[in-house]
């Protein structure tokens, strides 16, 4: 059995040396060079994020004036055209208030007529000016160019009255528009959200009753990171999808970005309002969560390569170009719009050339 294992053991050795090799061999040999043929095509960046439908226009109804709710004439989910009365609170109150402020009008009208004929009759019976000789025009010793004027006259009792009369006429009509403070009526066409009271409550000044919306023209609001908020614009196009609805995609633009900013998670974020177009054969409803692509730009027919491809060494940008004699040279190029994965390439380069891509 020893005979045996000497030359066994030196076989295995020698196939383990030979082994060996090949793989030294084999892995000091570089591997295969990467390329990528220039081409024409679209260039597209985009920004995601996610977002909910919202009513274009809602409200939140409050009184002007505090009283007792009298009469509640509608309930959540009831449409409404524009001016509908939709509540009213107990206007005793008012009324009372309005029929003092309509006394006290048709008293100074009173007064006025009253004030108008006086003065008439005084005109009338008032004695008929008598004329006197001129006086020389010389100097009295007593002359001082500085003498006093005259003193003013009072106010007639005519001109009192017109001034009570008008006064008494803008409290009336004050009092008139307080009594239609108590009622609450649709401001636009549309839908009852929420009813916030219950008939016999007492309500403040400024205390929401009702929110109202029109649920047949909504839009999304997002919200966008401030890294892509110079890559949006106004204008630009939107497709979102819905969770409700996941098979269907909507199209809509961007119509506002807020200036102002606000904080979510420690990150700083913009409000964005994207429009689309009314939607019939669906039932949408506020609150549905969407997710967004905004498109920030699109550029056909150019030239364009992946980001791997190009070296910057300073401030300029380079490819790898493989020659005629397939050996590579770096040419400096001139670079356009970016969407972080491919770039487009404005001169330098041509189309159908092949460049190396880094790994």
């Amino acid at each position: 059995m020893r005979k045996y294992l000497v030359p066994l053991l030196i076989l295995v050795g020698l196939l383990g040396g030979v082994i060996l090799i090949f793989f030294l061999i084999n892995g000091s040999q570089p591997a295969p060079t990467l390329s990528y043929t220039v081409r024409r095509g679209t260039l597209s960046a985009v920004v995601r994020t996610t977002g909910k439908l919202e009513p274009v226009r809602s409200a939140k109804l409050s009184f002007k004036t505090a009283d007792l709710v009298k009469k509640i004439y509608v309930r959540p989910g009831d449409y409404v055209p524009a001016g509908t009365l939709l509540m009213e609170l107990d206007d005793t109150r008012l009324q009372r208030e309005l029929a003092q402020a309509e006394t006290q009008r048709d008293l100074a009208r009173f007064n006025l007529s009253a004030a108008q004929e006086r003065s008439r009759y005084e005109a009338a019976t008032a004695p008929t000016p008598t004329s006197s000789p001129r006086p020389t025009p010389t100097r009295s010793p007593n002359f001082t160019p500085f003498a006093s004027p005259p003193p003013v006259p009072p106010i007639s009792p005519y001109y009192a009255a017109i001034k009570q009369m008008e006064q008494a006429e803008q409290a009336a009509l004050q009092a008139l528009a307080n009594l239609e403070t108590a009622k609450l009526y649709a401001p636009f066409e549309g839908t009852i959200l929420t009813v916030e009271l219950n008939e016999g409550d007492p309500v403040n000044s400024g205390t929401t009753a009702i929110t109202f919306a029109d649920l047949t023209n909504l839009q999304v609001r997002a919200e966008v990171d401030e890294i892509d908020v110079a890559n949006v614009a106004l204008g630009q196009t939107a497709q979102f999808t819905l969770d409700a609805f996941p098979a269907r995609s909507f199209e809509g633009r961007l119509t506002l970005i807020s200036p102002s900013p606000s904080q979510r998670q420690g990150s700083t974020i913009y409000p964005v309002i994207v429009a689309f177009t009314r939607v019939t054969d669906l039932t949408l409803r506020p609150g549905m969560a969407a997710s967004l692509t905004i498109t920030s730009f699109t550029k056909n027919n150019i030239l364009v390569v992946p980001n791997r491809a190009i070296k910057t060494i300073g401030s300029r940008k380079y490819l790898s170009h493989f020659n005629t004699e397939s050996r590579t040279e770096d040419l400096p190029v001139e670079t356009g719009l970016t969407n972080g994965e491919e770039t487009e390439i404005v001169s330098g380069i041509s189309e159908g050339d092949r460049v190396v891509l880094s790994r």
